[in-house]
């Protein structure tokens, strides 16, 4: 098991404890979603680089050429690169989840400040 997924594992069961209950669970609920969602960009981008390289390596079909293999183990590894960016997508939404949040809920959030008022004419 590799470091990236020991990480993922240990990121899911804290994810799995926390309740919705106030601002801070749902922020650090998005924040746990961002970083798991990187560890999982990453291990799916090592895997593409390994899968791709590993095909690269293998015999070519009859009347075909070692540049043809490569393009296809290049092809191959796209699909583990397109589903890293879309990884990074979900850290990204995740993110947007809290600013949106904080946005239509921000006098629940933060209370407004009240301004100190000085008093001249005493």
């Amino acid at each position: 098991m590799s470091a990236e997924s020991r990480y993922a594992q240990q990121i899911i069961t804290e994810l799995e404890g926390i309740e919705f209950e106030t601002g801070s669970d749902i922020r650090k609920y998005t924040e746990r979603v961002r970083r798991l969602s990187r560890a999982l960009a990453m291990e799916l981008e090592y895997s593409a680089q390994e899968l791709e390289a590993s095909l690269k390596d293998l015999p070519p079909a009859d009347g075909e050429s070692h540049m043809a293999v490569r393009r296809k183990a290049r092809s191959i590894a796209r699909h583990l690169r397109r589903s890293a960016e879309a990884q990074r997508t979900v850290g990204i939404e995740a993110v947007r989840t809290w600013g949106s949040m904080v946005k239509h809920f921000e006098h629940l959030i933060k209370p407004k400040k009240r301004r100190k008022t000085i008093d001249l004419e005493s």
